[in-house]
């Protein structure tokens, strides 16, 4: 009776544990036998099949360029397999976990085969489970449905979870019982029914929360370290991790089958060994067998980390992870807000570290600045505080000098004036001059900056000016706002176009400036009522002779009535003075790339990037350090985030994040390192109070070829 005494001991959980660890090799084999066969031609399988669909994300394996459908499809075959090794390996280590605690040896290879020979059993009360696992679901998505109340759903299916423990046993119940599927399911609730409660606590700490706080911890850990040591991290201490959980939560399950038999009347030990597989003692095992279940994990670590297939290596943070919801919400009274549609362009800071300009409707504008490269700490300040004379007008725009600080355009009273940011301030220029006063309301007013190789700013400035009188029709006025220093003490206006009248809304991407070789500005402006792009290019520095041009014709007005909001357009001029603009066409909702075969963009090329859809953010642009445009956009689905290389005539476009959806947010730069660095919103459903994030992406190698 010796086991009968030791197994009715309290305790189980720690026991468990204890000798789930002390016997932890021999535990392990049967998911060696089995689990490691398997993850090695499922990871060469995903390896040779990924094609460009692959990259490294933070060091880590990802399908980025799959599409949903085959994503979906990837990740059921890797479970189907995962599952069906499972269903063999679990039950074959409660076995061997079963023979330990009677002193009985049981060979991986006979508890393998005992549990091949109860497959059927184990199926139905997997097919139970299966079941019971969606009634729970069922009733949680019914009671959110009922009560709008994601808590009261959370906690029905905890409770639903916490019943269904005891089932657990049931697998027990079929190896060593001999029972049928849904007779083993009424055993182990007969076995329960005088200490439910602690049994069902017992099986759901050793089953599900520690385990689950086992793998939590390690991925907490391993994010800390630096990215190799990471990579190798994680095929080493993944793979044991995944070795070692089979064991434990069998040894759980075992003792607790084992301890509710051991309180029944007239049991003695022989009744705690029945149903156990006979046959010689096993070998000992080899010493060389678990580091060789290790060596996959480690050689995947490996080609990650070397990456013979030259997959995208992509930084990824998402910025907001750890705020609170006051941060994001604006619902403290003194700070800044942050919403999913106020981002409105990235910088790099004087170091590593990159700062986003937020901006919202009728609202001050903000800094986000990272502590560092990764912005895991951020800093979130007012640019332009509300105690100040300013206008909260929507759309502000920045330009970054040479000096590392930022410019940014604020309104005071219709009035338009310069800040100069450093760090996390932002203070006036010197003597605070009104650079141009707007005609019509500030947010319908388009504003671009562009800082001239000697010091100097370009400011463009587009207003609405009637003809005849206020009442007369209007023409869309451009002016160059020349200033020779950052402080623009003395702007020298100059009118370069009179465009037809349109409904430019206020969104910061209508008009870009940019300077071309010998300083000379560049001016583009989109017409978000017919689509056209207009290109104001000048032969000298002060633009005495500007030239305008139409790459982009206008559309028919019908066109308008069935468009989403393709609204802006970016700009970049290349080293030899050739324009380069990235839109969403009004026609046909696609990106597409305008690459200008002269200076005045008179004659160009247009290059669909991508198909369109509705309500996408404006794609932006920069020119690498090697002169190549390089275009971020979302696709057409909305679930992917796009990096386009461009030479010549010919684009490759490279998915280099999956978003939940299309945000309105995206803005990119080229950081210290000469990286492109992508900031933007994954959007989860924010108009229906779902989640966000605002993201920060940088491709660490992206290649033309």
């Amino acid at each position: 009776m010796k086991h009968v005494e030791r197994l009715r001991k309290n305790g189980v959980l720690f026991r468990s544990h204890l000798d789930g660890g002390r016997h932890l090799v021999r535990l392990a084999l049967p998911g060696v036998l089995v689990h490691v066969p398997l993850a090695v031609l499922s990871l060469l399988a995903l390896t040779v099949a990924s094609g460009d669909s692959a990259a490294v994300v933070n060091g880590r394996f990802e399908l980025v360029g799959t599409s949903d459908a085959p994503l979906l499809m990837w990740t059921l075959v890797l479970a189907a397999v995962a599952l069906a090794g499972e269903i063999v390996v679990f039950p074959a280590t409660v076995i061997i976990a079963a023979g330990h605690l009677v002193d009985r040896q049981v060979s991986p290879i006979g508890a393998l085969r005992t549990t091949v020979r109860r497959l059927p059993s184990l199926l139905v009360l997997l097919m139970a489970g299966s079941l019971a696992f969606g009634a729970a679901a069922a009733a949680g998505a019914g009671v959110l449905m009922a009560t709008d109340q994601r808590w009261l759903a959370t906690v029905v299916l905890m409770v639903a979870a916490y019943a269904a423990m005891p089932g657990l046993l049931a697998v027990p119940g079929i190896l060593l019982r001999d029972c049928s599927g849904l007779g083993s399911i009424r055993r182990a609730y007969r076995l329960t029914e005088l200490r439910f409660l602690p049994t069902a606590l017992t099986l759901a700490l050793g089953v599900v929360l520690v385990p689950g706080a086992a793998a939590w911890a390690l991925e907490s850990g391993l994010g800390l370290l630096p990215g190799p040591l990471a990579t190798f991290g994680w095929g080493l201490a993944g793979t044991m991790l995944a070795l070692s959980v089979t064991p434990l939560q069998a040894a759980v399950v075992a003792r607790q089958f084992l301890h509710c038999m051991a309180w029944r009347t007239e049991v003695d030990d022989s009744d705690l060994a029945h149903g156990l597989p006979d046959g010689p003692p096993p070998r000992p095992v080899r010493h060389g067998l678990l580091p060789a279940a290790l060596l996959p994990g480690l050689l995947f670590s490996g080609v990650v980390l070397v990456n013979p297939f030259a997959w995208p290596v992509i930084v990824e943070t998402n910025v907001t992870e750890s705020w609170q919801s006051a941060e994001r919400s604006g619902s403290s009274s003194d700070g800044p807000e942050l919403r999913p549609f106020d981002l409105r362009d990235v910088h790099p800071g004087r170091g590593t570290d990159p700062t986003m300009v937020i901006d919202g409707f009728e609202d001050y504008a903000s800094l986000l600045t990272c502590s560092d490269v990764s912005c895991r700490k951020t800093t979130f300040t007012w640019a332009e505080p509300p105690d100040t004379n300013t206008d909260a007008a929507p759309g502000a725009v920045s330009a970054r000098l040479p000096d590392g600080r930022l410019l940014l355009t604020t309104w005071s009273h219709q009035a338009l004036r310069l800040l100069t940011c450093e760090a996390n301030k932002c203070l006036p220029t010197p003597g605070s001059w009104n650079i141009a006063r707007a005609y019509y309301p500030s947010q319908y007013t388009g504003v671009a900056l562009a800082v001239r190789k000697d010091g100097g700013l370009v400011v463009a400035f587009a207003d609405k000016e009637p003809v005849n009188g206020d009442d007369s029709p209007t023409k869309d006025v451009v002016s160059l706002v020349f200033c020779a220093q950052v402080s623009c003490s003395r702007p020298e206006t100059r009118h370069v176009a009179r465009l037809d009248a349109s409904a430019y809304l206020p969104d910061v991407h209508n008009l870009a400036v940019a300077m071309a070789p010998g300083d000379r500005p560049v001016v583009a402006r989109f017409d978000t009522t017919s689509g056209q792009i207009h290109v104001i290019s000048c032969a000298d520095a002060a633009c005495l002779r500007p030239r305008v041009t139409r790459p982009v014709p206008a559309y028919p007005p019908g066109v308008n009535d069935r468009l989403g909001w393709e609204t802006g357009l970016a700009l970049a001029v290349r080293a030899d003075g050739r324009p380069v603009i990235t839109y969403r066409d009004m026609n046909d909702r696609a990106t597409k790339l305008l690459d200008c075969r002269t200076p005045d963009c008179a004659q160009a090329d247009v290059i669909t990037l991508d198909a369109g859809g509705p309500y996408r953010s404006t794609p932006a642009l920069v020119l690498d350090w090697a002169g190549r445009p390089l275009v971020a956009y979302q696709n057409q689905d909305g679930t992917r985030l796009m990096l386009a290389t461009c030479i010549g005539r010919r684009c490759v476009s490279t998915a280099v994040a999956r978003m939940r959806g299309a945000g309105e947010g995206l803005a990119m730069t080229m950081n210290g390192q000469g990286k492109p660095t992508i900031a933007w919103i994954d959007d989860g459903g924010s108009l229906f109070r779902g989640d966000w994030a605002l993201m920060l992406t940088t491709s660490l190698s992206l290649s033309a070829d």
